[in-house]
This record gives structure tokens, sequence and C-alpha cells, in this order.
């Protein structure tokens, strides 16, 4: 094969996949549907840089051109769309079955796949920039963009490298992680996102027999499968909290305020420099302001820290707030130990510097009272309270947390474990605020809707005023600039639509 057209190429897990082809030599064109609108011009504009071609999802450039040799597709695609109706003959290959094949191809040294309902974008590049840090040359390729590996011609999901380290987000929600058979395998959780946990359970037994050297993974994970792991693999456990077979764990988390206010001017190379390591320590923080171009802002940085059982007394001093960004952490370490590269310190040393990735507990500023406005992918019911979680260690007062789900399918399946933790989770004056789920075009029930759900929740709840649904964008960012103060905290959340970013930057001043 030698010229690849990707249908979607504007996805982030295709868009890194095309830059990934295109950096190894394969003519690379694609088409989507969306390549226009100015939300998704970092990833369209960095395929653009790398001469990648891209035209309208309608088949007029199958229909024009000359045949590629294989049309490349995800899970989203369906048989009705325009290029595979203009392309009949030409073979096709899901993205993954690609990935598959390159990776066989390239023949790197180890290969890394990382998966897990919630968190296995920000592992994948944690582990890669925990790499980079300890002085190897990782590839990455990922379901999200890395704010350290973004800049040039990569949008940030896609990092060129040697052949040493492949890492890679290997994806459970359409089972195509079974198309794989990597080196090394980190397993986050089991979530409800796609499937229920029996189902879960099996995608994660039948992918763990295709694994060859050795296997992270977290407690629940290791105690579901444990049965059926394979004795040729080393298996390494973390743990919320220490118990018997985990060989990682939190002893000690904490909440670290750091007292020091950085000075942003749109863009990283300007940030003010004061000479001291705190500065160092906090750039990952500051990346995020660089994504929306912000003049200048003072904010304090939140970050957090943790014990670990085999540490003693060292603590891990980590960039980001969040019980969730200690759990993370464990897992890259015990992946960079069973890889044996470096001394336990200088692994530490590396876990403590993480920019992060776009749209993961990113500040966007403060509204026109003084409310922290933050933006995030949470999507599911665990990525949802883990964010809330965060804003609860980052701001005293009240949350008015908004959620745009990324599709009718997946919010009904959530809906209600997703009211289960909100019930519980929710104080009095907190508001939870649902937007109606995101269509991106495609085959939909377009039920349930948020209406339907909001009405459920309060009929469940002795607490109803905490749930909130507003009919569109305009109508809630009247609200939000009146309601939340000082000290509260806003954070927009939601999947697949890139202008949740700039919703969340509308809101500030």
């Amino acid at each position: 094969m030698k010229h690849l057209h990707f249908i979607g190429i504007g996805g982030i897990g295709m868009s890194g996949l095309a830059a990934m082809c295109k950096d190894h030599g394969f003519t690379v064109t694609g088409s989507d549907r969306d390549a226009d609108h100015p939300e998704n011009a970092r990833i369209i504009d960095a395929l653009r840089l790398q001469k990648i071609e891209i035209y309208p999802q309608d088949g007029s450039y199958l229909e024009q051109s000359s045949r590629p040799d294989a049309l490349v597709y995800s899970t989203a695609i369906e048989e009705s769309n325009p290029d595979f109706l203009a392309g009949e003959g030409i073979p096709r290959l899901h993205r993954a079955e690609l990935l598959s094949q390159l990776v066989g191809e390239l023949g790197f040294g180890n290969t890394v796949a990382v998966t897990g309902s919630c968190g296995k974008s920000t592992v994948t590049a944690y582990l890669a920039e925990a790499l980079t840090n300890l002085g190897a040359d990782p590839c990455c390729l990922n379901g999200a963009l890395s704010k350290r590996f973004r800049g040039g011609r990569f949008a940030g999901n896609y990092r060129p490298g040697e052949k040493d380290f492949f890492v890679f987000e290997a994806d459970e929600s359409d089972k195509s992680l079974l198309r794989y058979s990597p080196d090394y395998a980190v397993i986050l959780n089991l979530g409800t996102d796609h499937y229920d946990r029996e189902e879960l359970i099996r995608v994660f037994t039948q992918f763990l027999k295709q694994v060859k050297k050795g296997a992270v993974l977290e407690r629940e994970v290791y105690e579901a499968v444990r049965e059926a792991l394979p004795r040729r693999l080393a298996v390494r456990v973390f743990d919320a909290k220490p118990r018997r077979d985990s060989q990682y764990a939190v002893t000690d988390y904490r909440k670290v305020t750091r007292p020091e206010t950085i000075y942003v001017r749109g863009r990283r190379s300007e940030l003010a420099p004061t000479g001291d390591r705190a500065v160092e320590d906090t750039i990952g923080a500051n990346n995020m302001l660089s994504f929306y171009g912000m003049r200048s802002e003072d904010f304090r940085i939140e970050s957090s820290s943790f014990l670990a059982a085999f540490t003693g007394e060292r603590r891990i001093v980590l960039p980001q707030p969040g019980f969730h960004t200690a759990l993370n952490a464990l897992a890259v370490l015990a992946l960079l130990e069973m890889l044996e590269i470096a001394p336990e310190e200088e692994l530490l040393e590396a876990l403590e510097r993480f920019d992060g990735v776009w749209r993961r507990n990113d500040f966007a500023g403060v509204t026109v009272k003084g409310a922290a406005v933050y933006d995030d992918y949470a999507h599911n019911p665990e990525k949802i309270l883990s964010c809330l979680k965060a804003m609860r260690e980052i701001a005293p007062g009240n949350l008015y947390a908004v959620f745009q789900p990324h599709g009718y399918k997946p919010f009904g399946f959530m809906r209600d474990q997703l009211f289960l933790y909100l019930d519980e989770f929710l104080r009095p004056k907190d508001r939870f605020i649902l937007l109606t789920p995101f269509y991106a075009g495609g085959t939909s029930s377009f039920s349930p809707t948020a209406e339907e759900v909001a009405a459920d929740w309060k009929s469940r709840t002795s607490r109803p005023e905490r749930f909130m649904v507003f009919p569109d964008r305009d109508t809630l960012a009247d609200f939000l600039a009146l309601k939340p103060e000082s000290g509260d905290a806003v954070v927009i959340m939601g999947a697949r639509d890139n202008s949740l970013s700039d919703y969340a930057a509308s809101l500030t001043v």
C-alpha cells in the first residue's frame, strides 16, 4: 500500500494515525465533513502542514481522482457514507487493523498499549512524556492532544520518535484493542461507558491473552481477570489503598496549593521567568492557558501530592489535582519499573514533570463575577465524578457543572449510574446542568433527551433543584454570568465536540 485515504480524517484518533502514516512515507489524503469548522482548526491545520490534502466528505474526490490503495475508516463511519459509496471496490482497512499492520512493519522494540474505560489518553501521554524525561525518544499515538508534544507539524496526538518504544492508546469502546498484540499493556479501570461490566471483563481477558510480556492492572481489573491471566505475563497491580497483591498503592493523598503567581501572555515561550524551580514544576499547568491565547491572567496553581506504599517518606508531587491523577501516576510508574530503564528516584522525578493533555482540567479563565471556568473532556460517569472531585479540591465554593453528552446512545446507557454518583456527590447549592446531546450526523434515535433525563433525576432525589436543563448555550451563558461568584467553579464537560472549549473560553472576561 502506498496511498491511504482516511474517511473522517479530522477525528482525534484518525488524524493521529494519518500523521503517523504520512511520517513513515505513505501518501495520505482524507475527507471530513467538519474540516472547515473553526473549532477543528488545531487538528486540520496540523494535517495540512504535513502536506495532507483534505477534501469534502461527499465522494467527489474518489470519483474524480486516481484510486487510493485503501480506504481507512473508524467504527463511527456508516455504510451509507458517501466516500464508501464512491469508493466501491477499493479495499477497506479499519484504523486498528492498519495500526496493527504498521506496528508489525516498523518493528518497534517495545510496544505499550494503554486501555481502560477512563484515563487512557492521559496515561498514554503521561507514559510517553515520562520516557522522554528519562532521555528516551518514544513514538506515541494517542486519542488526545498532548500539550508537551503539540507544535509544528503535529497537533499533539502523534509524536514521531525512534523505534525503541511505541506507546499507543488502545480503544475498548469498539473492541478494536483485540486487533493488537503489544509487548506490554496497561489497563486502568472498568467503567460503564459502552458495555456492562461482564462484557468488558471478557474483552480485557481476551486482550491480555494477546499481550506478550507484561501487564500493569488496576486492582479491580486484576481481581476480575486474575484466574485467566497467562502465566508468561509479568503482572504489576496498582491500587487506591494498600492491600495484599497490590505492589503500588496510594497511602497519603493531599491537595497542594502553590502560592506562586504566574503571568502568561499567550504562548509558552513567553512565560515570565522567575528562576525558581516552582515555576519549572508548574509549566504543565501553565500550558493550558496557551491553548486559549489568553493575554494575561494571574492564577493560583493547584496540584497534588501523595505517598506510595513503596516510597517510604518520599512524596510524589504532581502538577495536576485529583486523586485520579495519583492513580495515573502509579500506573505509569509501574510500567516504567517493569521496563527497567532507570533507577527509582529518576523515575519519580520523571513522573513529577507532566504537562498534561488538552481538555483535561484546563483552566479557561474567570467569569465577570470572578468564578473560575474549567474545560474538561469528561463524558462518562467515572470521568465526570473524577473531574468534579478535582474541581472541589480547586474551588471552595459552589460547583456549576455543565455536561453535554457525546451522543444519545451513550447518554441512555450511562444515565442511571451517573445519577447515583451525582446524587451522592453534589452538595445542596451545587448545580449539574444538562445540554442537548451532541449529534455528529448519521443514524440516531434522538432519545433520551436532556429534558427527559433531568425530569427523571428530579423525581428520584430529595434535592431536585441541583439538576437543571438549558435549551441552548446562549441562555446558559447568561445564567453563568450572573449566578456563580468568586470562589465558585464552572466546568464545561463533554466529548467529541471541540466547540466546547471555545464555549468555555467565551464565558470568561
